[in-house]
């Protein structure tokens, strides 16, 4: 999902550069809307010792501004994000509802929110909150906050028989 929005992001800033040149001044704003999907996963589970598929449906919405100087070259953006998912297998269902803000630079980017919040009837399964902070690379230099599924925790046994 994280690849996802990463290219979703790079095509919003690849569109946005025409017309930025002709209103340098103004920040670009917009929004985006994936609409809904529904799929069947068969890799997210499928390791030891879970071995099953899930079925999900995820929408993917959000809005974004886009800054550049007076020359046309980007300055900054500020995307934020919501991503609701509703995740099954084995006659259970577990609810996925994040909103974050990625804060993008030249020399490099900032995530802040809530980038994963995943519940099922127990309470909360998977939390990650507060900030990933990545250099112009694209690598993560610092984490604030618990980032569970960030650091590997899997939501599979939450799905297990």
């Amino acid at each position: 999902m994280r690849k996802r929005m990463f290219l979703l992001v790079a095509g919003i800033l690849t569109l946005a550069i025409a017309p930025a040149v002709s209103a340098a001044a103004a920040p670009v704003r917009g929004t985006y809307d994936n609409g809904y999907e529904s799929f069947v996963d068969p890799d997210v589970c499928a390791a030891a010792p879970w071995g099953f598929d899930v079925t999900a449906t995820q929408h993917e919405y959000g809005s974004f501004e886009i800054w550049f100087d007076g020359d046309g070259n980007f300055l900054r953006a500020i995307v934020h994000s919501n991503y609701d998912a509703w995740i099954s297998a084995n006659g259970k269902t577990i609810v996925e509802r994040d909103t974050w803000t990625d804060f993008y630079r030249t020399d490099g980017s900032r995530s802040a929110g809530l980038t994963v919040h995943i519940q099922g009837p127990g309470g909360i399964v998977v939390r990650d909150a507060g900030q990933l902070i990545r250099d112009a690379a694209g690598n993560v230099v610092s984490v604030r906050g618990p980032h569970e599924q960030f650091s590997g925790v899997s939501f599979c046994p939450a799905l297990a028989r």
